[in-house]
Parts: C-alpha cells; sequence; structure tokens
C-alpha cells in the first residue's frame, strides 16, 4: 500500500488540556459503531465514542440498525452530555434542514464539529444532488475536516477553499486474521489465479451492466484463470427492480463467454475475509464513488485488486486501473490491468504486512487525538 503523510494543517496544531486532566473526554461519532469509527477512536489519548442511540426509542442504545442517525437531531445534541461531534456516515438520510439545525445547535452549546469527508459522491445513491448539499453544510460548517487521500483534500481545497486533514484508511480485517491469512497465501502457491467482481446488491455506485462485457472479454482472453461473479441470493432469486432484472439475465448470458456466477447469502465478517482471500485479484465495479473500503480489506489480505479511474480510488494504490467510459468499463485497459496485477503478484503479497498496518493505526489514532485536544483547547482558552 502506499504511504501517505498524514498531515495537520496549523490551525489543528495539538495544545494541552489543562483543565480536568485525566478526564475522559467524548466524542459523539456518527456512527460510533461503524467498523472505521471504531478503529480510529483514540481511546489511549482518553477519548471515547459514545454509544449509538436507538433511532426509534428514546434513552435506549442502537442494536444492530443505528440509522437514521438520531446524534444528528437538534433535540439529542441540546440534551446529550458529550465534548466534541465526528461526523463519517450516515448523512444522507438525515433532512438538510434538521442538519442546519443540529449545526446550529452545535454551534450554541460550544462543541466543535469534526467532519471526515469519506464520499464525495455517494456510492448508495444514484442522485448525487441532496448528498453535495448536506456534505457541502457540513463542510463549511466543520471547525476540521479531515479525508483519506491527497486527490479528495486537493478537490475539497478545490470547491469549498477548506483544507483538509489527510488520514490514510486503516486496516479493516482484523490483525490477527491478517496475520494467518497472509502466512498461509505466502507459502500457496497459486495455480489457476481467480479473478473476481463482488456485486452484493447492486448497490447505486456498482454498475454490473457495464462491467460484464468487459469480464466477458477478459474471461475469453484468460482461459487460464477463473474469472466469477458473486450476487447475493435475495437479488438473484427475487430481482427488486428493473435493473436488477437485467443485472440477472446479464449474468446468466456472461456463462456462455466463461464467467462464473456465484450465488450467496450476504456475509458475515468472517465469511467476507474467507471470500477476499479466496481471490487474487479483486475487479471492483463502480462507476461512481470516491474512496473504498473494500480495495483496503482486500490489500489487508494479500488480495491485489484493479480498480477503475473513477473518484480517488487510485491514491488507495491499487495494482492496477482500468478506464470508465459512459458505456462502462473499457475491455482493453481492464485485461491489461488484471495482466499487469498478476505478475507484480509475483515478487509478492500486496498490501502492508499486519505490523506495519498496526504502526499506521497508531499514526491515525494520534492525528485524531491531536485535532481533537486541539479544538477543545481552543474551546476552554476561549
Amino acid at each position: 500500500m502506499t504511504s501517505v503523510p498524514l498531515a495537520v494543517p496549523p490551525a489543528a496544531a495539538p495544545r494541552v488540556l489543562v483543565d480536568q486532566p485525566g478526564r475522559v473526554r467524548t466524542v459523539a461519532v456518527v456512527p460510533g459503531a461503524h467498523a472505521y469509527s471504531r478503529t480510529v477512536m483514540p481511546v489511549e489519548a482518553g477519548f471515547a465514542a459514545l454509544p449509538d442511540p436507538h433511532p426509534d426509542l428514546d434513552g435506549e442504545v442502537a442494536g444492530a440498525r443505528w440509522w437514521p442517525p438520531r446524534m444528528l437531531t437538534p433535540e439529542w445534541v441540546a440534551r446529550s452530555d458529550f465534548d466534541l461531534m465526528h461526523v463519517h456516515f450516515g448523512v444522507e438520510q438525515v433532512p438538510l434542514s434538521t442538519l442546519e439545525q443540529t449545526v446550529r445547535a452545535l454551534r450554541e452549546t460550544g462543541r466543535p464539529l469534526v467532519q471526515t469527508v469519506h464520499d464525495l459522491e455517494n456510492p448508495h445513491l444514484h442522485e448525487q444532488a441532496g448528498h453535495e448539499e448536506r456534505l457541502c453544510l457540513l463542510v463549511e460548517a466543520a471547525d476540521t475536516v479531515l479525508t483519506l487521500t491527497p486527490g479528495a483534500a486537493a478537490e475539497i481545497e478545490r470547491r469549498w477553499a477548506r483544507p483538509a486533514v489527510v488520514v490514510p484508511h486503516p486496516h479493516l480485517v482484523p490483525l490477527t486474521t491478517m496475520r494467518a491469512v497472509r502466512v498461509s497465501r505466502a507459502a500457496a502457491p497459486v495455480t489457476r489465479p481467480v479473478v473476481g467482481t463482488t456485486l452484493k446488491d447492486l448497490r447505486a455506485g456498482t454498475d454490473a451492466l457495464g462491467l460484464l462485457p468487459a469480464l466477458r472479454h477478459l474471461a475469453r482472453a484468460m482461459p487460464e484463470a477463473d474469472v466469477c461473479v458473486w450476487l447475493h441470493e435475495r437479488t438473484w432469486n427475487a430481482p427488486p427492480d428493473d435493473r436488477a432484472r437485467q443485472v440477472c439475465r446479464a449474468l446468466a448470458e456472461a456463462a456462455a463467454d466463461g464467467v462464473r456466477l456465484v450465488v450467496h447469502p450476504p456475509m458475515d465478517d468472517d465469511t467476507l475475509w474467507s471470500h477476499l482471500a479466496s481471490l487474487d485479484v479483486a475487479v471492483l465495479p463502480y462507476r461512481h464513488g470516491t474512496h473504498s473500503g473494500w480495495l483496503e480489506a482486500c490489500h489487508d489480505l494479500g488480495t491485489s485488486v484493479v480498480a477503475p479511474d473513477v473518484g480517488h480510488l487510485v491514491d488507495q494504490g491499487p495494482e492496477g486501473v482500468y478506464r470508465w467510459r459512459p458505456g462502462g468499463a473499457d475491455e482493453a485497459s481492464l485485461l491489461a490491468a488484471v495482466e499487469g496485477a498478476l505478475r507484480t503478484r509475483a515478487a509478492g503479497l500486496p498490501g502492508a504486512d499486519a505490523d506495519a498496518r498496526a504502526r499506521q493505526v497508531t499514526e491515525v489514532r494520534a492525528v485524531h487525538a491531536q485535532v481533537y485536544a486541539a479544538l477543545l483547547a481552543r474551546g476552554s482558552a476561549g
């Protein structure tokens, strides 16, 4: 994985908190239970995330469902005890007017706002106008803006004239699992490479219809490889809309060119790690988006990644990049990218090993602690 410097702008330089030493500082993280949010929280520095409130029941903690995020309501802000708020995901489920009131409530109660821009384009949405309105509000209102790549930071600077702290995406796979899988894979010779695309339930940011012709071309051009597509069984068995029905027909037709379809139930984390570790090359099927946690999980497990040239995925260091055109994936560039990714595997598994990822997450948490401490110190000084 390409190393990205951790840059903290001058306004976020750390300052010492002298009031109530040793007190745990509470962060209203949206959402607190997400794997990314948990990984980057600097608990070692005395910060702790509040549990996600139940979206429907007053005074209750959320279970498996945290959305729509109740933390992003002015009523919750006014009655809750916390030191600062950090927003990651789930904003698209909050009305813009409610979000405006929430920002106003944060200002009135003196709590800083930190915004991490994961998605300049929301991969869960076809129409981006509402997402852009919410993102504009939060980026302009935030006391500090973070993002994952230099390219995204440059785009934020262009669009909003706001500097952004660049904090690389940390590991997603548990370090113990990562170590075991990478050791096993390094010792196992590859006899027939597996090149796979995982469509899940066809979220808005994927374009199976645009990718499938290129995958069929890939299967014809590389008979020595297994070219596979994974799809949720509920989507295959009961396509929810016309788009899904078209994808299912196209997948059935792709079998004639050697593309293997695997229909499966939704995967829990352990099953997902096993799935990703079974691939030699993962082809990302995205037509729009900004960053990819899937890419990071693949690298954790030693799986090479071929990504489209959309958003800022290239900054995350995939082993190959293919061109995405208005009509879909470019066949020649996908073939070249997969062939190149397979060649580079001869030099070793892609991605950083578990020890390097552990060091990286320590650095990532330190940057979050610096940002939080600077904002709280600024408030206590004022």
